[in-house]
């Protein structure tokens, strides 16, 4: 197995087990600095157009790109408070419940 599959298996590892990343990182004798740079070399890697060819079928199927939610507005009731409330520019209010 090579470093980038060890590292990219720890990333994965890290992003299922809950912990803090300063933890996991003790835990496994990594630096902070060493295992950002390997969260950010996985998310650039699994980010990029699968077009261009470069991304891995099997790294892409863990990190959805875009993410359809559909609404039915006889769940949502107006005595539920709102949890956030995102106003993008042009107006538009996102809110969640």
């Amino acid at each position: 197995m090579s470093k980038q599959e060890q590292m990219y298996a720890l990333v994965g590892q890290w992003n299922e087990s809950g912990l803090p990343r300063k933890v996991f990182c003790d835990q496994h004798n990594i630096t902070g600095k060493s295992f950002d740079y390997w969260c950010r070399k996985q998310f650039h890697e699994v980010s990029k157009p699968q077009s261009l060819g470069t991304t891995s079928s099997k790294l892409a199927t863990k990190l959805p790109l875009f993410v359809e939610l559909a609404s039915d507005t006889k769940v949502f009731q107006k005595s539920q408070p709102v949890r956030m409330e995102l106003e993008l520019p042009g107006g538009i209010r996102i809110k969640i419940y």
